[in-house]
């Protein structure tokens, strides 16, 4: 089947733009499916307390945007909008002020909160290819319609945050610690496919009027890119992503050639309806990628590669407030206290570590930073 993307340009996030160029895409990709019954869920990425200048989260004139499209069909539809954000050790009260979401749920009729506020249910393997249990939000598996509302970022484990990824943001603690917890580049990106395809959502929309690039999701550096991009399937809207941030073939990303393989979505290019611009408007001259340099390598080099090629986590302790953050969420538990001066600062096990760059993404100030070995910078630099 063709898959249909639609997209729309959007110079800013400009509250009548937004809301003007969000309808004129999800227009372009067949409009959203009827809404017959409960509360839509909005899932949005809202990562950690960050300012939306920052790229990190999703917009918040994004969300009252897809807000205003739904209740084109209804003007009494009641929406929620949630996420587990990864920087679980703050509370609800910043992440929602700083992320400008908080005020999304003074328009009546809206509210906002934590995902597994209704708790998570185990969910046991449904062709699972890496979990055999995943720990899933409640509220997601039980709501009738969910907008999947995600942001265009890099990411320096799976290259790219879209749609796929923002899904991940479903699960619990302990089974995304079990994800990130993978031997290879490939397995982790089985793990979220495992995830996504539990319960896809029945619609899709990217920002990436302004996205990130460099090593993200959390540290990157923000990027204009101008559009709003929508559609039915996932994997359909993260292939223009992928597109938009320089990639000539999407399914060279490990994430999205799993998800392809089950079926989920497009294999090839000519399997997507893309409404509203041709395919070679789209790449954003000069975008920095991230950090994941072993798809350069062929295939029967990848697990030397692996070995060689090492992007590892490293403290710059002049950076370092000490909050503790990155040893709570290390899947491998490959850090502990270690006192220097009389201050206690993280300790990384390089044994126990399996570069997962967890305490990189959580550092709320960058002090953990992605460090590429000599041969990494050396890809880096042929890759530039």
């Amino acid at each position: 089947m063709d898959h249909i993307v639609g997209i729309a340009r959007c110079s800013s996030y400009d509250r009548e733009e937004t809301a003007s160029a969000l309808a004129l895409a999800a227009d372009r990709a067949g409009g959203l499916p009827q809404v017959t019954s409960g509360e839509v869920l909005i899932k949005a990425n809202l990562l950690s307390p960050s300012e939306p200048e920052l790229a990190v989260t999703t917009h918040p004139e994004i969300l009252r945007a897809v807000i205003g499209e739904l209740r084109r069909q209804d003007g009494d539809i009641k929406v929620h909008i949630a996420d587990n954000p990864g920087y679980i050790f703050t509370g609800e009260d910043a992440l929602f002020s700083r992320t400008g979401v908080g005020e999304l749920g003074k328009i009546g009729g809206v509210t906002v909160g934590i995902l597994a506020d209704k708790g998570v249910r185990a969910v046991k393997s449904q062709g699972f290819r890496v979990l055999d249990t995943a720990m899933i939000s409640g509220r997601y598996l039980d709501s009738p319609y969910c907008v999947n509302a995600s942001k265009l970022k890099t990411h320096v484990e799976t290259e790219i945050t879209g749609c796929i990824k923002n899904i991940f943001g479903t699960s619990d603690t302990s089974t995304r610690k079990k994800c990130h917890n993978s031997t290879s580049q490939k397995r982790l990106a089985e793990a979220i496919v495992d995830l996504f395809q539990i319960r896809p959502p029945e619609f899709n929309v990217l920002d990436a009027v302004v996205g990130m690039e460099g090593d993200g999701p959390s540290h990157g550096a923000p990027r204009h890119l101008g559009f709003i991009i929508a559609g039915r399937n996932a994997l359909a809207v993260d292939w223009a992503a992928a597109v938009i941030m320089g990639y000539r073939d999407p399914l060279e990303v490990p994430l999205f050639a799993a998800a392809a393989a089950r079926g989920i979505g497009p294999a090839r290019r000519d399997e997507i309806v893309l409404n509203g611009a041709d395919w070679d408007e789209l790449p954003a001259a000069g975008f920095k990628k991230s950090s994941g340099l072993v798809r350069l390598f062929p295939t029967f080099l990848r697990g030397l590669a692996h070995r060689l090629v090492a992007i590892s986590p490293r403290l710059v302790r002049g950076e370092c407030v000490r909050c503790g953050i990155c040893k709570k969420v290390c899947p491998a538990d490959a850090i502990s206290d270690e006192v220097s001066d009389g201050k206690r600062y993280p300790h990384i096990d390089t044994r126990r570590c399996v570069s997962c760059l967890c305490c990189h993404e959580m550092c709320p100030t960058g002090a953990m930073r992605a460090h590429k070995n000599l041969l990494a910078r050396l890809a880096a630099s042929s890759r530039s």
